[in-house]
């Protein structure tokens, strides 16, 4: 128990931190598109740090409401099929909380449905790679937990079976 709590709390620290990676990239794309396009303005000095900021905060919102329950129903809902499949599930569940989070606000708020059909498409592509990220982390733990044991488990020293063969003993008789 105390072995998956931690981790799938590694799991969501590492889609915590693909969430603040993926805000880095799409600052420096915005950057390099602004840098390559004649007449347009670069952004303030704070325009990363802000935009590196917000994409943690994001995340930081994402990761407890969205990744983490979509990869332990992907686990547990294909616990007896192989790691790809386990991910595809996360991230359709993923995908599917999504749905249901923007169709909430977007019901509340009286958001038009192609808004809320672009948001919802926006924040899938988004959570996609925090999800394979944080199960990754989940069944790469696992696997290195066992490979720990395996390997610190003391060995049985070799053993050689008694032969029975009258080959290796002429006469046939046994040796003490």
């Amino acid at each position: 128990m105390i072995g998956t709590l931690t981790r799938h709390v590694a799991g969501a620290v590492a889609a915590w931190l693909v969430c603040v990676a993926e805000g880095l990239v799409g600052y420096l794309a915005l950057f390099a598109f602004a840098l390559g396009t004649p007449e347009s303005d670069q952004g303030g000095p704070l325009a990363g740090p802000l935009m590196v900021l917000g994409a943690a905060l994001l995340g930081a919102v994402l990761v407890p409401l969205v990744v983490a329950p979509a990869v332990v129903i992907g686990e547990a809902a294909l616990a007896r099929r192989g790691a790809f499949a386990r991910t595809q599930a996360a991230c359709g569940v993923a995908a599917l909380l999504v749905g249901l989070y923007v169709a909430g606000i977007a019901a509340v708020t009286g958001a038009a449905v192609a808004g809320a059909a672009l948001a919802w498409s926006l924040v899938t592509a988004v959570v996609i790679c925090p999800v394979v990220a944080h199960a990754a982390v989940v069944r790469g733990a696992r696997a290195a937990t066992g490979w720990l044991a395996r390997w610190s488990s003391p060995r049985s020293p070799a053993t050689v079976a008694p032969s029975a063969s009258p080959v290796d003993h002429p006469g046939g008789s046994e040796v003490p």
